[in-house]
C-alpha cells in the first residue's frame, strides 16, 4: 500500500506505516519533553523548599547546609560551616562573639605575662628548696 485515495480523489504518496511510525516519534518526544519539564519544575520545587528551611533556620542549620554544600563541591567543610553558622547568628550573638574575641586579644599579654611569673615563682621555689635540702 504505497499509495491511498481520498474521499476528494487526490493520491498520498506516503505509506501509512512511514506516517505512524512518524507520529508515534512525534508522540513519544512531546511525551519526553513533558516528562523532563515536570521533573524539572519538581526539582526546582525542592531546591526552592530547601533554601526556604534553610534561610527560616538558625546558625545550626545554616552551618550544616554551608558545610554540607562545600563537602559536596569538594573545598573545606569546616570553614564554610563557619562562615555559614556566621552568616545565620543573630546580631546579638555576633557582637558576643566579636566583644569576646577583642578582649581576649587585649587580656592575653596580661595573662601570659602573669603566667610566666607564677612559673619563675614556682621555678624559684622548688630552687631554694632544692638547694636546703
Amino acid at each position: 500500500m504505497t499509495a491511498s485515495t481520498t474521499a476528494s480523489g487526490a493520491t498520498k504518496s506516503a505509506p501509512a506505516a512511514t506516517s505512524l511510525a512518524s507520529a508515534l516519534s512525534d508522540l513519544r518526544r512531546a511525551a519526553l519533553r513533558y516528562a523532563t519539564a515536570k521533573a524539572s519544575r519538581k526539582v526546582e520545587d525542592w531546591a526552592d523548599d530547601l533554601n526556604d528551611f534553610v534561610a527560616s533556620g538558625g546558625p545550626t542549620t545554616q552551618a550544616v547546609f554551608e558545610g554540607l554544600k562545600a563537602m559536596l563541591r569538594g573545598k573545606n567543610p569546616v570553614w564554610a560551616a563557619i562562615k555559614g553558622a556566621w552568616s545565620g547568628a543573630s546580631p546579638g550573638l555576633k557582637l558576643a562573639v566579636v566583644l569576646v574575641m577583642v578582649l581576649t586579644v587585649l587580656l592575653s599579654p596580661a595573662v601570659l605575662l602573669v603566667l610566666v611569673l607564677g612559673l619563675l615563682v614556682a621555678a624559684l621555689v622548688a630552687g631554694i628548696r632544692a638547694a636546703t635540702r
